[in-house]
């Protein structure tokens, strides 16, 4: 069995959720005993392949020409849409914007407008994405994506949530399976080691710093929080600064400048993150829109507490986690609050075994033999 996974363009430009999952389903696949390669070129020869697997619908007008050709050459196709609520991103779009998005919301009311309109730019910085960029101009970048999902042979989400979304954004009915991300080994029954800072019961948020993920509301968040009980609390910030939000990361600098109790590590590889997650008290992601949220689900593992934002993050993490508006510092604060002081998680064995790349390759390699013998 020979599998293409296609991603977009610029996947290994920066590490986004897509690609470590991506990654780690290849990784766990290829133990199975499945030949796969991961592409990110529309030119790409698939005569070879069995299957195409393509991820990541949202924003991204590659993946409909990756599609097309997929079709072309009579190949089964599964899409990982990996979707996220266009509520959420429109909510985002609205009230929380810097730099070239604060004139786009008045341009732009409608979604799918504004997100061809930040591809627009993006191509200024990646070539590649120029051309289906203009064509999404012709065809229309929700047009693209309705057709994307009607002509995938099966649509794999994460969450019932993800796919109720799609169909009701879309107007489409589709054929599709709920598939579980899960965490790397190192993730599981961490050893204890020493603080990797030399701190303890510190907080922590990882992900790129950047409006989506909510760095400095959560800056803030914690500002109160330290205040409000006077402790001496170090924030942890594991993340890549986001070339594409200048306004963002000026502030951010004036933040970590103005509190020494910051500590910002730009990238340390996942297999090195369990002793910096063991060690936190809680962990925070108050993103604007997210499909699960991996990193908390790592953070679990580890025994750190969670606050999360959306109701997709709680069907994954359901008691687990506190919840809170990523639009409301004060709401952010709260569910820190909260965690800080409750007792870290001791997960039920059955969820351990449950989230891991081992058990999401197997799922999505069974999807991949049943739609082969259809296609036989």
């Amino acid at each position: 069995m020979k599998i293409l996974m296609w991603a977009r363009s610029d996947l290994y430009d920066y590490i986004g959720g897509d690609r470590v999952q991506i990654e780690n389903t290849a990784n766990a696949l290829r133990v199975l005993g499945v030949d796969v390669d991961i592409a990110t070129d529309i030119n790409i020869d698939i005569e070879t392949y069995d299957l195409v697997h393509v991820f990541q619908l949202d924003w991204t007008p590659e993946t409909y020409f990756y599609v097309q050709k997929a079709r072309k050459h009579n190949k089964p196709v599964i899409l990982s849409p990996i979707h996220h609520s266009l509520k959420e991103v429109h909510r985002f779009d609205n009230e929380y914007v810097f730099d070239y998005r604060r004139i786009t919301k008045y341009l732009f009311r409608e979604q799918h407008n504004r997100d061809t309109f930040k591809n627009i730019y993006r191509s200024l910085f990646n070539i590649k994405k120029a051309r289906p960029t203009f064509l999404s101009l012709l065809i229309g970048l929700a047009a693209m994506h309705k057709r994307t999902l009607q002509s995938a042979n099966v649509v794999l989400v994460q969450t019932e949530i993800e796919a109720k979304d799609l169909k009701e954004t879309y107007n489409v009915d589709f054929e599709w399976e709920k598939v579980l991300n899960g965490v790397s080994r190192s993730f599981v029954d961490v050893p204890l080691v020493p603080s990797p800072i030399g701190v303890e019961n510190y907080i922590i948020s990882v992900g790129r710093v950047e409006p989506r993920k909510n760095t400095l509301k959560i800056i803030d968040a914690v500002a109160d929080f330290r205040k409000k009980h006077n402790l001496d609390v170090k924030l942890v910030l594991v993340g890549k600064k986001s070339r594409n939000h200048i306004e963002y990361l000026i502030r951010f600098g004036f933040a970590v400048r103005r509190h020494s109790w910051i500590v910002h590590i730009e990238e340390l590889e996942n297999a090195k993150m369990p002793p910096l997650y063991q060690h936190a008290k809680v962990c925070v992601s108050a993103s604007w829109f997210e499909t699960t949220g991996l990193t908390l689900l790592e953070a679990l593992f580890c025994g750190t507490n969670a606050v999360a934002s959306g109701d997709r993050a709680k069907e994954y993490l359901g008691a687990y986690a506190s919840y809170c508006d990523p639009g409301s510092v004060a709401s952010i604060e709260s569910a820190v609050e909260k965690e800080f002081f409750s007792a870290r998680p001791k997960l039920p064995i059955e969820m351990k075994k449950t989230y891991t790349w081992e058990n999401t390759a197997s799922k999505i390699k069974g999807i991949y033999m049943k739609e082969l013998v259809y296609a036989d």
